[in-house]
C-alpha cells in the first residue's frame, strides 16, 4: 500500500501542466497591449519632432518666407495703386498751406506737420484702401512716406501715414512717381504745381530744371511690420 502511494505521487509530479485557452488569450492580450503602447509613444515622439521643425523661429526660414510674402504684397499694392496715375494724384493732394488736404494727425517728425490716420487715408486714396484691406485688418502696422529732393538738393521725406517706429522685422517697398510743373493740385484741380510753388503753397518743392517741365521725382515708400 505504501509503495502504491509513492508511485501515484511520482506520476502526479511528472505530469505536464495543461495550458488552458484562457491562459493563451491572456498572453496574447499582454503582447498586443505592449505593441500598441510602443506605437503610441513612437507616434508622440514623431509629432513632437515635427512641431519643432515647423516652428517659425526654429531656423529663421519660415520668418524669411513670411517677410518675403509681406514685401511682395506691399509691392503689389504700390503697383496696383500706380495704375491710372493714382499715386501721382496722391502725391499732389495739397491743402494750399504746405501740407496735404485732410490730414489731422499731429507729427513731430518729417517735413509735413500732419499726416492721415489709416481710416482717412483709406477713404481718400486707392493705396490706402489696399493697405487697409491687406494689413490693417490683420493687425499689422505701416508707414507711408514720400521721399524727394529739397531746394538744397538733399533727399528729404514726409509722412502721409505714421504709426510709429517700425519693428526690426519690418519690410519696405517703394515706387517712384515723376511730377510735372503743369500738373494740377488734385485737391482743387485749379492750380498747377508750378503756380502753387511760386505762391509758397506747395507741399513738395519745385526742383526741376528750366530746360524741362519736371517738377520733382517722388519715391512713395511703404514700411510694414
Amino acid at each position: 500500500m505504501k509503495g502504491q502511494q509513492e508511485r501515484n505521487r511520482t506520476e502526479n509530479t511528472n505530469r505536464t501542466p495543461v495550458r488552458t485557452d484562457s491562459t493563451t488569450d491572456r498572453g496574447q492580450a499582454y503582447t498586443l497591449e505592449g505593441f500598441l503602447g510602443a506605437m503610441i509613444v513612437l507616434t508622440a515622439v514623431l509629432l513632437a519632432m515635427q512641431s519643432v521643425v515647423l516652428t517659425p523661429t526654429a531656423g529663421g526660414t519660415a520668418d524669411r518666407a513670411i517677410q518675403e510674402g509681406i514685401q511682395q504684397e506691399t509691392r503689389d499694392a504700390l503697383l496696383v495703386a500706380s495704375q491710372d496715375g493714382n499715386l501721382s494724384q496722391m502725391a499732389r493732394y495739397w491743402d494750399g498751406g504746405g501740407g496735404f488736404e485732410g490730414t489731422n494727425q499731429q507729427l513731430s517728425d518729417g517735413e509735413f506737420e500732419e499726416a492721415y490716420g489709416t481710416e482717412e487715408f483709406a477713404d481718400r486714396f486707392l493705396l490706402g484702401s489696399i493697405l487697409s484691406n491687406r494689413f490693417t485688418e490683420r493687425g499689422s502696422s505701416y508707414n507711408v512716406a514720400l521721399q524727394y529732393e529739397d531746394e538744397d538738393g538733399d533727399r528729404t521725406h514726409g509722412y502721409l501715414v505714421y504709426q510709429g517706429s517700425p519693428a526690426s522685422n519690418a519690410v519696405t517697398a517703394s515706387y517712384t512717381v515723376t511730377l510735372y510743373e503743369d500738373q494740377l493740385v488734385t485737391s482743387t484741380n485749379d492750380e498747377t504745381l508750378e503756380d502753387a510753388d511760386d505762391a509758397g503753397n506747395a507741399a513738395i518743392p519745385n526742383v526741376g530744371d528750366d530746360d524741362d517741365d519736371v517738377y520733382n521725382v517722388v519715391e512713395v515708400r511703404v514700411i510694414v511690420w
